[in-house]
């Protein structure tokens, strides 16, 4: 799996992890890939995860409901950064942090945020749209695959021969239209007119380009089949 994680997302100069309070892990290549970043911020609820695997934090952040103080102590190189305002979930939190911080040229990958409750699986999976308007190199990355926004344009994706790819629009537009060739079903002038119009699709090769008027969420996923 170290292969094709590789050549799905290829090193960046400078990766940023940011871990969610979702199912973490449990792929040795996936832990892997997130203790490489070179920056590492996460919820509070996810501490005890990162406990759990000997992973130290650079920043914890969250509203305070979520953890133990003693734990983030020992396991964030920096004091615990709280915010209180419930207007926004700890994912938001961190990606906010993150831009004020640091700003938006970097690749960030967000783990763990899929997994356990299905509500606040969707809600992250809606809003790495949000984020993808301000950070143009983002993903979520799980133990099955990957998600990333394809911005209104054309843009090339690597793959594998196999893979299982599915395309999603959250905006249901009359106009929305969606090309990919290198497909087992290829798509031309697809409309997404229900969430579930561009799933379940098999990539021919090793190179997907989409062309798109609306950003749409592609999910790669780690598992192949042969025909």
């Amino acid at each position: 799996m170290n292969k094709i994680l590789q050549h799905l997302l290829p090193s960046s100069p400078s990766r940023i992890a940011i871990v969610a309070n979702g199912e973490f892990p449990s792929q040795i290549a996936v832990i892997e890939h997130l203790t490489r970043s070179d920056l590492i911020i996460a919820c509070d609820g996810a501490i005890n995860q990162l406990a759990a695997n000997n992973i130290l934090a650079d920043y914890v952040i969250g509203d305070g409901d979520s953890s133990s103080l003693d734990k983030i102590q020992l396991f964030a190189k920096n004091p615990y950064i709280k915010i209180p305002d419930q207007n926004s979930n700890d994912l938001s939190k961190a990606i906010n942090f993150l831009e004020q911080t640091f700003g938006t040229q970097h690749e960030v990958i967000i783990y763990a945020a899929t997994g356990l409750r299905e509500d606040h699986a969707l809600a992250n999976i809606a809003l790495l749209l949000q984020y993808a308007q301000r950070f143009k190199n983002i993903h979520l990355l799980s133990d099955h695959g990957i998600f990333t926004v394809c911005h209104s344009g054309t843009q090339t994706l690597t793959s594998s021969a196999g893979q299982q790819i599915s395309f999603f629009s959250l905006e249901q537009a009359q106009n929305n239209s969606l090309n990919c060739a290198e497909l087992k079903w290829p798509l031309i002038n697809l409309r997404l007119e229900y969430l579930n119009s561009g799933t379940l699709n098999q990539a021919l090769g090793e190179r997907l380009t989409i062309s798109c008027n609306h950003p749409t969420l592609i999910f790669r996923a780690f598992e192949t089949k042969s025909n």
